[in-house]
């Protein structure tokens, strides 16, 4: 590689980096325009049937740029068999200081950003369809509070089919995801569906770090007098296991 092309990249490389930092210099109310997440999260092996998981997830929104919330998750996941799991867990949201939150209870939490809490339970199930081909089912229960004015809980439904290509770590997928809303001042029912799309793989051969790149788009419907919240996301996420 010449030199000037290793200083195109460094320059390419340096360019997003302070792009992405670009992105928390202003704040606003969750919008609907496109949104950038980043996630990182680790799960730790603490016997045969039980892991530990530790999850941060930062969302900003592309245009223009501005902090949208940011969300860490704890959860204990036991192993029922093989490809057969239940976890349960605790998720806390951060978002921007907002007269809407602050009526329906938030309160100031760590960074001075308004914290929204919950915990929830979820079972997962994964099979194959044919070789390589498989298919992920998981049910998750949410419980909210304080209690948000379009649901205090959600129930979610999610199925994910996933490819492994052959002799490599690649592994694309597509996945559909249905919200049932309860406890609200809104009607309760089916009021979400989100459609998933991306790939997964090892950057570094024999690592424990996987990388996943997907486009997500969302759908919000029938929640009576309440806007509804749509958009899309471009985002990536790396994951490391430690055993």
């Amino acid at each position: 590689m010449n030199s000037t092309l290793k200083s195109i990249i460094n320059r390419g490389l340096l360019g997003a980096l302070l792009f992405a930092t670009t992105l928390t210099i202003n704040a606003q109310d969750l919008s609907n325009n496109l949104k950038i997440w980043g996630g990182l999260s680790f799960s730790y092996k603490a016997s045969d049937n039980v892991t530990l998981k530790l999850g941060q997830l930062f969302a900003y929104n592309a245009s223009p740029s501005s902090y949208s919330f940011s969300q860490t998750k704890l959860g204990v996941s036991y192993k029922i068999k093989r490809r057969t799991y239940v976890e349960a867990g605790y998720v806390r949201g951060l978002f921007n200081d907002t007269n809407s939150l602050r009526a329906q209870g938030a309160t100031s939490g760590w960074f001075n950003k308004l914290a929204v809490d919950r915990v929830y339970t979820n079972f997962s199930y994964k099979h194959d369809i044919v070789k390589r081909l498989s298919l992920k089912h998981k049910f998750e229960f949410q419980y909210f509070f304080p209690d948000l004015d379009k649901y205090k809980t959600r129930a979610i439904y999610s199925a994910r089919l996933g490819y492994n290509v052959r002799r490599s770590s690649f592994s694309p997928y597509i996945e559909g995801q249905v919200y049932n809303y309860g406890g609200g001042i809104i009607s309760g029912g089916f009021k979400r569906f989100r459609f998933k799309t991306g790939f997964s793989f090892k950057p570094i051969k024999d690592s424990s770090m996987k990388t996943s790149f997907y486009y997500l788009a969302q759908n919000e419907y029938n929640t009576d007098q309440l806007a509804d919240n749509d958009y899309a996301v471009v985002g990536f996420s790396l994951s490391f296991k430690l055993n």
